[in-house]
């Protein structure tokens, strides 16, 4: 397989380009009013990969440019793009100074920028299912409390949510901690807030972000199902400019800017205030809060050099008392501390090269940074204690190398990890019931080739990986062809092999994500490997509306799964591996956001099974139709509208059969009887996930007003489940009544909430 994809790699490399037959381009930038120097204004030669950047006197250069007739696209936030002809002739400096007129930072702007990106990668890209969305789109979404990233990804295609109340989601099929999170690209273990019911990410401090659901390239690794890559805000003004926003949820603040056109900044702040939120939908009370902070600077070397460093620290506590329950009989044994969180801290830096091994230009990145996720439950003031932490040191580096339509990747990737997961039980008069200590460390290197011709483009790539600690060394070969049967049609078929080897411990059946177990694999519980395939076709039908169809497959093997059974005495049996299969089909039919209504609609067909010791089941993510439809209107003026309907046929559930009480023996009267207190009564179960739950629907509305003037006032408000339809959240049976009893309880009522942000 190696010598077949080197091979292939070799026979894609395009000769050398004689001197004769290329050129230079060089040229200055400036404002059409002032005659001042643009800095960073982005040239780009259209059709080619080729492109630089402005410097500080607004000076570019682009070198070995093919010769004829050559497209250039000058662009600068704040200013209105231009476009200009050139001519390049063999062996000559050929110049080109434009002047960029000033344009009102009105969403517009963004807009086209958005439509551009899209298309463009439609054109450039071999990959299929790619879905981007901007900081623009992100905020037209109805808003359970504030914008959410999670909350949007859950409405893009082959993405399922199990619940209302969760954050989390599944990809084709997959289990939810098998999707890789990256923040500026550095990776977060756990990106939820309240048990999962919100997202991490400050919406201020998102510029944009990058759903891939399969088939990835071969850069990415580490996780089975797919990749959502987070990309900060970054504020190109000068001065000093920021925003307070208050919620139900939450009150954020971010300040953010830029310094000498170079050095671009941005900080963050977030605090819940939660058990308001609780009050407005239930009579209990919730002592729980958590908090945000999130900084990220940049700053760009004369030599087109970027350095940046990107920060996130995040904590949940949760602190209620026990004592109500009656059985507190000591001092302090009715206390519960629940706490977790995340803390990440990166640094990047990224040189543009004029050439590298005889191409027309190139790019070296390096990223070092830390991953911290910890959590830890102390119940009765240490009667039982968890606590469970996972701690990665990465570094990743990569060369790119650009050669008229060829563009190679060469790069790696080494983290070590230590995680560590304690079980401390005194009030069983055993101090430490169970101890994990785990230290391994993984090494990955990749090659990835990407070629694109007159209606063909080509992706080949293949990852080699090792883990210590497995005894596993593997290769994961990915492979994407896209054909154009004419400029807005073009078909694509790809696939893959992807591993991970940090399985997240968890009830996947529980429907509130609660507490997170990390473990590494190792002798124990393999690695886990899945192969996916898929093919499917695009098809754009005017400049910013296209339709997606995608057909897909994956099967697993050496998945962990939660052993039911094990014993925890005995460390090691926590996983069994089983195997499964998903299949299935996406549709997104997207509107970009240049007409007054954009949005999409997002259709997926999908069917999981899993095969385990006790046979086949249907995982809870197996919601064979999901529909989303997502609007937005502005007709013009300061009003905004916004609409969400979503449709899901019933997810799986183990039914309750019937129910049993434990009786204990008394050997004094000879008899069995009930326990002291309450019965205790254990529920006997059907097939594993045998029952599905009704039909879910539901529309969210929101209504903004966006300010205009140096002071931009945005109120808001949104509408969840609108019609107030009663979706299954869980059953609660009662066999004790003639005839046995089943009580629903409902995820959201309709939930109105509301909040403004105030920027400058």
């Amino acid at each position: 397989m190696h010598c077949v994809l080197v091979g292939l790699l070799l026979a894609t490399q395009p000769p050398a380009q004689r001197a004769d037959s290329v050129g230079e381009l060089r040229g200055r930038v400036r404002d059409a009013a002032t005659a001042a120097p643009v800095v960073a204004a982005t040239i780009r030669i259209q059709g080619t990969r080729l492109g630089a950047q402005a410097d500080d006197s607004g000076r570019y250069v682009v070198t070995r440019l093919p010769v004829g007739i050559a497209t250039v696209s000058v662009q600068r936030v704040g200013y209105a793009s231009e476009t200009r002809v050139i001519v390049i002739r063999a062996n000559e400096i050929s110049t080109l100074d434009v002047s960029l007129n000033a344009a009102a930072p009105e969403l517009a702007t963004v807009r086209v920028q958005a439509d551009a990106n899209e298309r463009e990668q439609f054109r450039l890209s071999p990959n299929l299912g790619v879905v981007t969305v901007t900081r623009d789109v992100l905020k037209r979404v109805p808003v359970i409390g504030e914008p959410d990233v999670l909350r949007v990804v859950q409405l893009l295609p082959g993405v399922v949510a199990t619940n209302d109340f969760t954050a989390g989601y599944n990809v084709r099929g997959g289990e939810s901690d098998q999707n890789l999170v990256l923040l500026d690209g550095y990776p977060i273990y756990n990106p939820f807030h309240l048990g999962g019911l919100f997202g991490t990410f400050i919406d201020e401090t998102v510029g944009e972000f990058e759903l891939l659901p399969g088939g990835f390239p071969a850069r990415y690794g580490t996780r089975l199902s797919s990749v959502l890559s987070v990309v900060p805000r970054v504020d190109e003004r000068s001065g000093v400019h920021g925003s307070v926003g208050v919620s139900v949820l939450a009150s954020t603040v971010a300040l953010g800017g830029t310094l000498n056109g170079t050095t671009a900044w941005s900080i963050a702040a977030r605090r819940t205030y939660a058990d308001k939120f609780v009050a407005l939908i239930s009579d209990k009370q919730l002592p729980y809060w958590f908090t945000d902070a999130q900084a990220h600077v940049q700053h760009r070397f004369r030599n087109n050099g970027l350095l940046s460093a990107t920060a996130y620290y995040g904590n949940d506590v949760f602190q209620p008392s026990i004592e109500a329950f009656g059985d507190s009989t000591t001092p302090g044994s009715g206390a519960l501390h629940f706490d977790w969180g995340n803390s990440v801290l990166g640094v990047a830096y990224t040189q543009p090269l004029r050439s590298f091994l005889g191409g027309d230009s190139a790019r070296v990145m390096q990223r070092v940074s830390r991953t911290v996720f910890t959590t830890n439950l102390d119940v009765g003031a240490g009667s039982l204690s968890l606590k469970n932490g996972v701690t990665e040191a990465r570094a990743w580096g990569e060369v790119a190398r650009f050669s008229g339509r060829h563009e190679t990747l060469l790069g790696y990737e080494f983290s070590t990890y230590r995680i560590r997961y304690d079980v401390q039980a005194s009030g069983a008069g055993a101090d430490e019931f169970l101890r994990i200590r785990e230290n391994p460390s993984a090494t990955s290197v990749y090659v990835d080739h990407t070629v694109r011709l007159s209606n063909v483009s080509a992706r080949l790539g293949v990852r080699a990986e090792t883990v210590t600690g497995t005894g596993w060394t593997g290769a994961s070969p990915r492979m994407s062809l896209k054909w154009f049967a004419n400029p807005d049609l073009a078909f694509t078929i790809g696939g893959g092999v992807t591993s991970q080897w940090t399985p997240s411990l968890r009830n996947e059946q529980a429907p509130i994500r609660i507490f997170d177990f990390w473990l590494a694999s190792d002798r124990n519980t393999p690695v886990a490997r899945a192969t996916q395939e898929s093919v499917g076709g695009e098809r754009w039908l005017n400049t910013s509306r296209f339709v997606r169809i995608e057909a897909w497959n994956k099967t697993y093997a050496h998945l962990p799964s939660t052993n039911l059974s094990n014993d925890p005495s005995v460390s090691g049996d926590e996983f069994i591996a089983i195997t499964g299969r998903s299949y299935g089909v996406d549709v997104l039919v997207r509107q970009l956001e240049r007409e007054k209504l954009s949005g999409w609609l997002a259709y997926s067909y999908a069917v999981s099974a899993r095969d385990g010791p006790q046979g086949r089941y249907a995982p809870i993510q197996d919601r064979r139709h999901n529909v989303n439809l997502v609007a937005s209107y502005k007709p013009g003026g300061a009003w905004s509208y916004g609409a969400r309907l979503g449709f899901g046929t019933g997810a799986p559930y183990t039914d309750a059969i019937g129910q049993i009480v434990r009786r204990r023996y008394d050997p004094i009267t000879n008899s069995y009887r009930p326990g002291l207190g309450d019965p205790e009564v254990e529920s006997l179960g059907g097939p594993r996930n045998g029952a599905r739950y009704p039909i879910f629907q539901r529309l969210d509305l929101s209504v903004t007003r966006e300010g205009a003037g140096r002071l931009h006032w945005s109120p808001y408000v949104s509408f969840i489940n609108a019609y107030n339809a009663q979706n299954v959240f869980i059953y609660i049976f009662d066999f004790s009544r003639t005839p046995p009893a089943r009580t629903t309880i409902s995820q959201f009522p309709f939930l109105p909430t509301a909040g403004v942000s105030v920027s400058w």
